[in-house]
């Protein structure tokens, strides 16, 4: 999953700099989904490690 992160901002950051405005947009979008996806997954491991606090 980090992976997957790091290569779409890899991706994003060459994007930017070859001026390819729409496909850095268009993979924007797809780091911030993958991005939340992640947060939900921390999310869901913190409460199942510590239950009893929610």
């Amino acid at each position: 999953m980090l992976h997957e992160h790091l290569a779409l901002t890899k991706t994003e950051a060459v994007d930017m700099l070859t001026k390819k405005y729409s496909d850095s947009i268009s993979t924007m979008d797809e780091i911030e989904k993958q991005a939340l996806g992640m947060a939900d997954y921390m999310t869901y491991g913190i409460v199942n490690q510590f239950p009893a606090n929610f």
